[in-house]
């Protein structure tokens, strides 16, 4: 059951200024909060899986307030309520500066859920020394209606441009059992040399990250969950001399490297519950276990690599 952001029952908030946000803002669709639980009527519920469900919606950055409270109990059935309340979401930024005879400076407005949707999105306007670029960037946690999540973003800059998109499946939840996405990225764009400040030579460069994988998980398992996940990346830069622009003295080497790589994760089910930690008379939950993460992947030269060389890396 979704509610306004201001509690008007209350004399302290049933002021003009509240009582006009309440109008403007357009509440939390109550499908959007039904789609985020982690249980479904008819099946089994635990206190475990209760609180990692408040977990789950505190994490929106539209939510202000979750209560889960049992309201009636009979025969081994319970029968759940669940409460949230909105916090304002929409969110604008302004910057401006000026250093070694340079000015730089921006705005963004970004809406963190737009129509009660759950969806973001946002636009803005950046300036800094290499470049003026127009930015515009969309995202849904819960795509379609599922647990998989769809972000977009482009940039249109002097320079160049740059596109990224994403559709995950995520591990959503511990005990979650599989997941499976696609991420691409690719970034064009003028690179500046810089001697004393000034800029001594420029050069063109190409960006290009792609990446699809999957993965299972046994889910939870004493207190502790462990996945795998494989997949495949692609790696690729690319370097030329601009025409009209002073080249550098020489460029660095284009790469291409295709790689296959595995994932392991080892996660603690173990999170604390605070007041007042960061947030003002909000909940909030901290990861005090272990969270593990070792990732490992060979470039191969069959596959298209420049090169072969191992990679890896650890959390």
């Amino acid at each position: 059951m979704p509610g306004p952001i201001f509690d008007l029952s209350n004399p302290k908030e049933d002021r003009w200024l509240f009582r006009t946000a309440n109008r403007l803002h357009i509440p939390t669709r109550e499908g959007v909060i039904r789609r985020s639980l982690l249980f479904r009527s008819g099946e089994p519920v635990s206190v475990r899986l209760i609180e990692e469900t408040e977990r789950l919606l505190r994490s929106n950055r539209y939510l202000y307030d979750v209560e889960i409270r049992p309201v009636a109990l009979r025969d081994g059935v319970v029968d759940l309520e669940v409460h949230t309340r909105d916090t304002w979401s929409l969110d604008p930024g302004l910057s401006a500066g000026r250093s070694g005879g340079a000015t730089t400076g921006g705005f963004k407005l970004r809406e963190y859920n737009i129509l009660g949707t759950g969806t973001s999105i946002a636009v803005g306007r950046s300036k800094d020394v290499d470049r003026t670029s127009t930015e515009f960037e969309f995202s849904n946690t819960r795509a379609f209606g599922t647990w998989a999540s769809f972000s977009y973003a482009h940039a249109s800059s002097s320079d160049g441009n740059r596109n990224a998109v994403s559709l995950v499946r995520p591990f959503y939840a511990l005990d979650a059992r599989w997941t499976a996405g696609v991420v691409s990225l690719k970034d064009d764009r003028i690179d500046s040399v810089y001697n004393a400040g000034n800029v001594v030579s420029q050069y063109r460069r190409g960006e290009r990250r792609t990446e699809v994988f999957g993965g299972g998980s046994a889910g939870l398992r004493d207190g502790w969950v462990q996945r795998y996940t494989l997949g495949l990346r692609q790696l690729e830069d690319a370097y030329a001399a601009e025409p009209g622009l002073v080249p550098p003295a020489s460029l660095p080497a284009s790469e291409k490297l295709v790689l296959p790589f595995v994932r392991y994760e080892l996660i603690e089910d173990r999170f604390e519950r605070e007041t007042n930690r960061n947030l003002i008379g909000r909940p909030e939950f901290f990861a005090l276990g272990l969270a593990a993460t070792l990732e490992v992947g060979r470039a191969s030269m069959v596959l298209g690599s420049a090169r072969d060389p191992w990679l890896y890396s650890g959390s």
